[in-house]
């Protein structure tokens, strides 16, 4: 009888905790579900559509440098920006931005106008994500802010569930235009409909801005006492988002590729499992959150990146089962150190600082990101996945380490 009665107290202070979360936090969630639904039909299709349009795995890796490089320059301007503006407007501003020239980019007609518009959107998306833990930090109760960062994770990850939708939606629009479904045509199309959603993803925003200023105030007068941190403590803070920037691009970028080319895989069943791989980002994150977010947030941040190491090296070998095991051990583990440490990092700063404690960690990771993907456009194309997936898996182990040392106060 106790563990019943046990069991019901527990559900009840769950749900009583998802109760308490502030109606301005939800639309924030909401608006990370549709902003990663659209950004799920690029992680998919938009390796397919270069290589439909007589592009190699160079040219996929040279974009995805692009956008951030463009990260890497605007990041700190755009810290600035969004402690001056608010992160509320600098949001908005990011995301619609970051779909207009998305739009332009599958229009963009020559290699040149396609990497200007690629940088273009890597600026605007970095604004989005710089402002993005602020707007959930002010606008959540400390004691709430673990579970609310593990389900803004959670919400981007479910959103990516698209990738399901972005895989099997081009072979449903090819026959519309009388093309195959590998055709550029038939992909442009698909793409089109996550920019869509991305643009739809604006609109709990601008809510936001309309109803919770009141609220956010509040929250940051009391997050003030915190003591200014020197320059040197907030770049120690970014130091592990580089190395997991590093381990990302390295393989990443290139994961429709390793699942088509490795294991022959469909590209409706590379959508499937990289759809699951963000479902349990999400679950990752909503766990963390929730079981590990009042404990030593330190430790489990940066040991679940040192776990991650060995887990992912399974995709060292190219069977389905040790893949698998690989890949979403990965989605999981990093799902859940996301959450941890982007709370711990806004734990660590007052209200002043936090446009540029996100900045930073924005800037390293896209430094460390755009480095390794377009290293690794070259040396896939000759090597193959192997030197990828070791690298990956040391960045992450420096990740984990750059965590222990840098954030202990």
């Amino acid at each position: 009888m106790r563990r019943i009665f046990g069991c019901a107290d527990s559900k009840g202070l769950i749900v009583k905790a998802y109760r308490a979360i502030p109606w301005s936090a939800w639309r924030v969630l909401m608006h990370s579900v549709l902003f990663g639904l659209g950004i799920s039909f690029f992680d998919v299709l938009f390796t397919f559509y270069l290589v439909s349009m007589g592009f190699g795995s160079e040219t996929a890796g040279i974009l995805s440098t692009t956008a951030r490089l463009a990260g890497l320059i605007i990041g700190l301007p755009a810290g600035v920006f969004v402690d001056r503006i608010g992160p509320r407007r600098a949001l908005v501003i990011g995301v619609a931005g970051y779909a207009l020239m998305m739009t332009w980019l599958l229009f963009a007609p020559t290699v040149t106008w396609l990497i200007i518009s690629q940088f273009v959107a890597g600026c605007f998306v970095s604004l989005a994500m710089t402002a993005t833990m602020p707007m959930l930090t002010t606008a959540t109760p400390p004691a709430q802010r673990p579970l609310v960062f593990g389900l803004n994770e959670a919400s981007i990850s479910f959103g990516l569930i698209g990738s399901v939708i972005a895989g099997w939606l081009p072979s449903v629009l090819a026959p519309w235009v009388h093309v195959n479904a590998q055709d550029a045509l038939a992909y442009r199309l698909a793409l089109l409909v996550g920019v869509a959603i991305i643009f739809i993803a604006v609109t709990p925003i601008i809510t936001v801005i309309q109803t919770s200023s009141a609220h956010d105030e509040a929250a940051d007068a009391h997050d003030n006492d915190v003591p200014t941190k020197p320059p040197r403590r907030i770049v120690g803070y970014a130091v592990a988002s580089l190395f997991v920037g590093m381990g990302g691009g390295t393989f990443l970028p290139f994961q429709s590729l390793y699942f088509r080319t490795q294991l022959g895989m469909a590209d409706h069943d590379v959508g499937i499992v990289i759809a699951i791989g963000e479902v349990l980002i999400g679950v990752g994150a909503l766990l963390a959150g929730r079981w590990l977010g009042q404990r030593n947030l330190r430790h489990w941040a940066g040991a679940l990146r040192l776990v991650t190491a060995p887990i992912f090296a399974c995709l060292m070998i190219p069977v389905l089962p040790f893949a698998l095991v690989g890949y979403f051990g990965r989605s999981f583990l990093m799902g859940g150190s996301f959450a941890l440490n982007d709370v711990l990092s806004m734990h660590l700063v007052n209200a002043r600082q936090r446009g540029r404690v996100s900045s930073l960690m924005t800037v390293f990771w896209s430094a460390g990101w755009g480095i390794s993907a377009t290293l690794s456009g070259y040396v896939q194309t000759d090597y193959g996945f192997a030197p990828l997936i070791v690298f990956s898996a040391v960045a992450y182990v420096l990740s984990g380490l750059a965590i222990w040392i840098f954030t202990k106060d």
